[in-house]
């Protein structure tokens, strides 16, 4: 004891140095936990506000276009933000099948045509890990409303941000007989048209387009009535190939995609073709009509180089 007072009045100023010290330093921590504390409790009320509950948020105002400027009813932006919501929070729940069963049958059959497909194609390469999500209104169509989302980490549950882990897409909610769906994975959705055309003994019908975000395909049946064989197009050319719209504006056709073999047809026959054009979806560009300016009407003399090229222009309205 006498060792402890004797070491005390020799080294008193030390001695309060070092409680200051310890003082300020349990201060700042205090300090410091106070304000993580209010922090993580503002971001519980914000989740708590924009969610209902869930581990998803909307975060940007969804009832006006952030493209156009075009709004929606509270009632229909309500009803939309509430299908996404409950898309996600079956994904987040791992009920894939119900999450699955939202989506529209055009976008099973061109995207996900089977539940295994959609589960490793779509549900493991966003949610393998619990999503919360940023939405944004972009185009309204008819029946037909496209929002752009972002999927983030859910930062409450792993105490951090990643941007590296965020996802992005489009998201389209569809309704058909007061029956709500989904379009993903940038696919907008199909029109049904079943309109036909009889051009010099050719036959054909526009039967749908399908619209993605970033390009559009026409599923085109065409019968060959005339006596010859013909070929819609010889793909000599980038250009003899298109889609307008009703600013008659020029949308290239993709023909490089489709073999040439496909392109011709016996008397006769009949074929269907899914061509794609490079026509970015806007859904205020009508499309009009399809042109096919280098069809070959007699396409094996052509060929076997015993005449010259018979050729003509289709015309066909959407």
């Amino acid at each position: 004891m006498n060792r402890i007072i004797r070491w005390y009045n020799q080294n008193r100023e030390m001695f309060f140095a070092i409680i200051a010290v310890i003082s300020f330093a349990i201060i700042i921590i205090h300090t410091l936990n106070s304000l993580a504390l209010k922090k993580q409790e503002e971001k519980r009320n914000n989740v708590s506000e924009g969610n209902s509950g869930t581990n998803s948020t909307t975060i940007s105002r969804t009832d006006e276009s952030v493209i156009t400027g075009k709004q929606i009813s509270q009632s229909d932006d309500e009803d939309n933000t509430k299908v996404i919501r409950q898309f996600i929070e079956y994904c987040n729940d791992g009920e894939i099948q119900k999450a699955y069963s939202m989506l529209s049958n055009e976008c099973k059959e061109k995207i996900y045509p089977s539940l295994e497909y959609f589960t490793n194609n779509y549900y493991k390469k966003i949610f393998y890990m619990n999503r919360m999500y940023d939405l944004e209104n972009w185009y309204t169509s008819r029946n037909r409303y496209t929002y752009y989302i972002k999927y983030t980490e859910d930062a409450l549950a792993t105490g951090k941000v990643n941007s590296e882990n965020n996802r992005s897409d489009y998201i389209t909610v569809e309704k058909d007989n007061n029956q709500y769906y989904l379009n993903i994975s940038n696919y907008i959705g199909r029109e049904k048209r079943n309109k036909i055309n009889n051009i010099q003994n050719i036959k054909t019908t526009i039967n749908y387009i399908d619209m993605y975000m970033d390009y559009t395909i026409l599923n085109i049946t065409i019968k060959n009535n005339t006596d010859k064989t013909i070929c819609i197009d010889t793909k000599e050319s980038t250009d003899t190939a298109y889609l307008y719209d009703d600013r008659s504006v020029k949308y290239t056709a993709f023909l490089n995609e489709i073999a040439k073999e496909q392109l011709v047809i016996r008397k006769g026959e009949e074929i269907n073709i899914s061509i794609k054009y490079n026509k970015i979806y806007k859904p205020e560009r009508e499309n009009k009509g399809l042109i096919f300016s280098d069809v070959v009407l007699n396409y094996d003399e052509y060929t076997n180089g015993k005449s010259k090229k018979e050729k003509i222009k289709l015309d066909l309205s959407i």
